[in-house]
């Protein structure tokens, strides 16, 4: 801790005196954080660059990587255009072939079907309250009935059961309703009524949906005696989906109970006392490897399972233990898993003028099956008896235009980078290895390749640069990018365009981008690269200069702790004189 005094035995500015000493002596601490501040700064400078470098590297080995394999080969790739996007679309892999092909669709696959045989739930007997149906979405309120023009509303409240609106519906003069195995049935033996008629706009209640009843639906009987009546096109069901299957909460027919496992597709569920008919669907639903949509159908009162792939395939359906899917009706009992269903159709394409029909137990059509490589074609529709649409396979030069587009900008990046930290007075400035790094750089993008003829430097591509060797004072050039210029020269002569940039291994030829990436790889290397060489240096210098500010400021404080003892001692030999003075004058 700092001693502080202010001479007040003397009256004279020791405080001031001690500090100016100590700012005095203060020159080399000064030093010592101005060369920290500095060396940081260049740090920070440095990666930065770095960071350019490694960006670089990216765009590089976007291209480069077509020498690691075939897939990566952006060189190969192939875009498939369809010249009717409504009838069939279609992809293409690197191994397919720059090819036309003629399509003609007779016929789309259509995918296989399952339901249950009969229906699987109960149905309605009148006792059950009318707002449970429909999976809990009956709704009360109010329909209406004509009779020759005369609207009778009924009212449904949330508790009435069927039989409550039974009752209502039978105190209209004339009409009799009623349940008859599972349908809701409203009729009439008055021959004077004419005309019966169900349903208004301003109904409240889905009453006439929920029953089967709604105009569209409802079957409408005129007898010769003159009885006349609506039933419903179907069964009114009082399965909950949502209610457990195993305790009979469900409303399922048949007796379960324990646990049941059953495989659809290729794989195996489970329904157990927590199951219930929305869970199980869903489960059915989320696993790829069942391959269907499954779902309850509350109009016919059955389970539907969908094929999620067309083509003339059954699904397979086995009870591996207990009898759950021949309880509902998708298994016989005596095992039959395809009287539940109706098999798919397979698509029908002529491709190529044949006149040999393919079948194709799907919408796709993979190389496998048209013996076409590298060629996806996806069914979308038919096409016009007779009539025909091409699959043009091209060389897709895109996604190559684009990464040597991204390789020029990240080079120039680079090199304007470094330009501008490089120069006087900049935080750079000095580091003769990375402006003579960019330089090499820039004379690799210059260099002429051996061993190719047409297409042997950058500038025969489109790609152009300034003069090499430009002093990093002045404004230097970067690479310029002519796309249309490159895309000919990708036209006239790829493989030379693809061995000027990444190589011939067969040739001996070693691309451009090659000796790019090689050197700014080297360059970045973690272990023993430049930008890890440097920053090492740095953080050395950094944690010297720490310990050096440390030293200095300790040996400043104890000057200045010295100091101010020895004023404090003058101030005490002035102040004793004082009092002695002062005594000698009292004499």
């Amino acid at each position: 801790m700092s001693i502080q005094f202010s001479g007040l035995g003397s009256g004279l500015p020791v405080q001031e005196w001690v500090s100016a000493m100590i700012q005095a002596e203060s020159t080399r601490l000064t030093r010592y954080e101005e060369e920290k501040t500095s060396t940081q700064n260049s740090r920070t400078a440095l990666n930065s660059v770095e960071a350019k470098f490694s960006s670089l590297r990216s765009a590089l080995e976007k291209i480069t990587d077509a020498n690691l394999a075939s897939t990566l080969d952006l060189f190969e790739r192939k875009t498939a255009a369809s010249s009717d996007e409504t009838i069939a679309t279609a992809t293409a892999s690197n191994k397919s072939a720059v090819q036309k092909i003629d399509l003609e669709v007779k016929s789309l696959a259509t995918s296989t079907t399952a339901q249950s045989i009969s229906e699987i739930g109960q149905t309605i007997d009148g006792s059950e309250t009318f707002t449970d149906l429909s999976n809990g979405d009956a709704e009360s309120g109010t329909f209406s009935l004509y009779t020759d023009g005369v609207k009778h509303e009924i009212t449904i409240e949330d508790t009435d059961t069927v039989n409550d609106i039974i009752a209502d519906i039978n105190t209209i003069s004339g009409l009799e309703a009623s349940v008859d195995s599972g349908k809701f049935v409203i009729k009439t033996d008055d021959a004077e009524i004419t005309e019966l008629k169900l349903g208004s706009n301003a109904d409240t209640s889905n009453f006439l949906n929920v029953m089967h009843l709604s105009t569209a639906d409802a079957e409408a009987i005129i007898d010769p005696t003159y009885e006349k009546s609506y039933s419903s096109t179907y069964s009114v069901s009082k399965v909950d989906t949502d209610a457990t299957i195993v305790d009979g909460s469900a409303n399922l027919n048949g007796t379960f109970s324990g646990t049941y496992t059953f495989k659809i597709g290729g794989s195996e569920f489970t329904v157990d006392s927590n199951t219930t008919i929305q869970d199980l669907i869903s489960k059915i639903n989320n696993d790829d490897d069942a391959g269907v949509v499954a779902s309850f159908d509350y109009n016919e009162n059955k389970f539907k399972l969908t094929a999620t792939e067309a083509g003339e395939t059954a699904i397979n359906l086995e009870d591996t233990s207990g009898d759950f899917l021949e309880q509902v009706g998708l298994i016989t009992a005596g095992g039959d898993s395809l009287s539940s269903q109706t098999l798919g159709s397979n698509a029908e394409v002529y491709l190529n003028g044949s006149t040999e029909v393919l079948e194709v137990n799907s919408n796709t059509i993979t190389s496998d099956i048209s013996g076409i490589t590298g060629l996806t074609i996806n069914l979308k529709d038919v096409t016009e008896t007779g009539e025909t649409i091409s699959i043009n396979v091209e060389q897709d030069t895109g996604a190559l235009t684009s990464a040597v587009e991204d390789f020029v900008g990240k080079f120039n990046k680079m090199v304007n980078e470094i330009d501008k930290e490089t120069k006087r007075s900049e935080d750079l400035a000095g580091e003769y290895s990375l402006t003579s790094l960019r330089n090499s750089l820039r004379t690799n993008a210059t260099d002429m390749v051996s061993g190719l003829s047409e297409y042997n430097s950058f500038g025969m591509i489109g790609i152009s640069t300034g003069d090499v060797g430009t002093s990093v004072d002045e404004e230097t050039s970067t690479l310029e990018f002519d796309k249309d210029a490159f895309l000919k020269a990708l036209q006239d002569n790829p493989s030379e365009v693809k061995a000027l940039l990444v190589g011939d291994k067969e040739q001996g030829i070693t691309g451009v981008l090659q000796q790019l990436e090689s050197k700014v790889e080297n360059a970045i290397d973690s272990t023993n690269g430049y930008f890890a060489a440097r920053e090492d240096s740095m953080d050395a210098t950094i944690s010297s200069l720490d310990d050096a500010i440390l030293r200095e400021e300790e040996r400043l404080e104890n000057r200045r702790e010295f100091l101010q003892n020895k004023f404090n001692q003058m101030d005490q030999y002035i102040s004793q004189m004082q009092q002695q003075q002062s005594a000698l004058a009292m004499l």
